[in-house]
This record gives C-alpha cells, sequence and structure tokens, in this order.
C-alpha cells in the first residue's frame, strides 16, 4: 500500500512540480483553452470579484487579467508558487492580487467574491474527507449571495472505467516521471518518481485524490447552501499527444453551483 503523509500538499508544490507538471501548468496554449471553457460556463464580467482557490501560480487569473478582468486575487498554500506569479504578474503589467493561505480557513471577508475556482483537480487533496467539507463552507462564505463556483475535477466514471496503475512520460529531455496508482474506496494514493537522466533521483513522494461521483459532489454542494447545481462531461478532455501523460487529469468533470 501506498503510504500518504498527511500534510502531503504543503511540501509538494514546488519548482519539481513545475517541471513534473509542465504539460499543464507550464503550457500557455493549455490554460488558454481552459479560460475559455470558464468564460463559456460562468457568468463573468470585467468587475467581477473573482478568486482562484488553490490557484497555484496564478496562471489561470493572468489569463483573464490579461483579457480585461480586473479584481483577480489568487489563494494558495504554496510559498513558491505564490512568488512565481507575484513575478510573472509584474513582469506582464498585470494587476492580480496573490494570498497565502489554507483553503479550509481562508482570511478573507465574507461575501467578497461573485466567483470562486477550483481548478485542475485541487479539490480533494485532504486525508479527511470532512476537510473537503470545511472548504466548501468557505467557498460559499467567502461567495457572495447569488455567486458562482467553479470546480474542475477528475471524471469519476471514466477514471474508474480506464484507471491505470502505473505509467510515465518524459516531462523534458533529462527528466523521466513515473507514477505508481492505487484506488481504494474512491481515493486515488499516487507514488510519483521524478528522475534526472544526469543526476538521478529527484523526488520519491506520495499524493493523494479524492474521486466524487456527480452525486456525491451534488449532495455535499446542496448540503451546504449551493443551488442550481450542473455537471458537464467532456467540456475538458486533455488529448495525451505526443508520448504526454495527463493520468487522472485526461478526462474532466467541471461542476458548476450558484450561493443560495
Amino acid at each position: 500500500m501506498i503510504r500518504v503523509e498527511h500534510d502531503w500538499w504543503q511540501t509538494l508544490f514546488d519548482e519539481v512540480y513545475l517541471v513534473t507538471d509542465a504539460p499543464f501548468v507550464c503550457n500557455p496554449v493549455l490554460t488558454k483553452q481552459e479560460v475559455d471553457v470558464i468564460e463559456t460556463v460562468v457568468p463573468l464580467h470585467p468587475a467581477s470579484r473573482i478568486l482562484d482557490v488553490c490557484g497555484g501560480q496564478g496562471r489561470h487569473a493572468l489569463e483573464l487579467a490579461r483579457r480585461g478582468y480586473q479584481h483577480l486575487t489568487v489563494l494558495d498554500y504554496s510559498h513558491f508558487l505564490l512568488d512565481r506569479g507575484r513575478w510573472e504578474a509584474t513582469a506582464a503589467g498585470l494587476h492580480v492580487a496573490f494570498c497565502h493561505g489554507d483553503a479550509r480557513a481562508m482570511a478573507l471577508p465574507s461575501a467578497s467574491a461573485d466567483v470562486v475556482l477550483l481548478m485542475a483537480n485541487s479539490f480533494g487533496y485532504f486525508v479527511d474527507v470532512a476537510d473537503d467539507h470545511r472548504v466548501v463552507v468557505e467557498v460559499a462564505r467567502v461567495l457572495a449571495s447569488g455567486g458562482r463556483l467553479l470546480l474542475d475535477m477528475i471524471d469519476y466514471d471514466l477514471a474508474r472505467r480506464h484507471f491505470c496503475a502505473e505509467s510515465w512520460h518524459e516531462a523534458t529531455d533529462d527528466v523521466v516521471v513515473c507514477w505508481k496508482r492505487e484506488l481504494a474506496h474512491d481515493v486515488v494514493r499516487v507514488r510519483e518518481l521524478v528522475l534526472s537522466k544526469t543526476t538521478g533521483l529527484l523526488r520519491d513522494r506520495a499524493y493523494a485524490e479524492r474521486l466524487y461521483s456527480p452525486e456525491t459532489i451534488s449532495a455535499l454542494l446542496t448540503q451546504v447552501g449551493f443551488r442550481d447545481i450542473v455537471i458537464q462531461h467532456g467540456a475538458l478532455v486533455y488529448d495525451p499527444a505526443a508520448g504526454t501523460d495527463y493520468g487522472l487529469a485526461t478526462n474532466r468533470m467541471l461542476v458548476t453551483a450558484a450561493k443560495g
């Protein structure tokens, strides 16, 4: 059994992460496609107060800023990614606020956002399922009445149907990433080995992701007071071309909801 540390998410998102997940997080073309989808499924206006929770270096927020949205905040736990985002925003002359924080207890005023984004598998990291509930409660708190939530999640049915226990890909000419996965009780545990052809082992870490079925996530959102819940399959599908392994992110499930 793959052993996952309780707080793995506190230290995983560093410079190595930007290499191993480069097909997503360092891919401007893909980011633009994702923001196209965001604009399609969530009502946005130039003055909308948009909060990107667990937004990393703010790749979606920065692209939204390029498109004229004026009030953008990124909240994340990784100081490294936040500093990277601040640097990119300054270099591009874009106005995006970057805040350090825990999604379970955000140091943000109530009703301070019109839209909350949780993109790219950012929901479901916690070992204790009660912590996922706390995140949704916090999202509801910071959303204004009628505000909208967008969850970008692993497609539950397709992930289970096409579960792959082992895979690998070359992240760069030098770096190879290998994954071993286990699925039990709707939680995927992953052991990730990152190897440099020139210097050897760069990382041997484990992390986890909880899968939510449409019924389960709908029940959770309803319990917290969200309404008008819509679930879309296939709005984001990443083609594993050129040998790139997108793993569990290949097929997405988009969930939108309004605060009651």
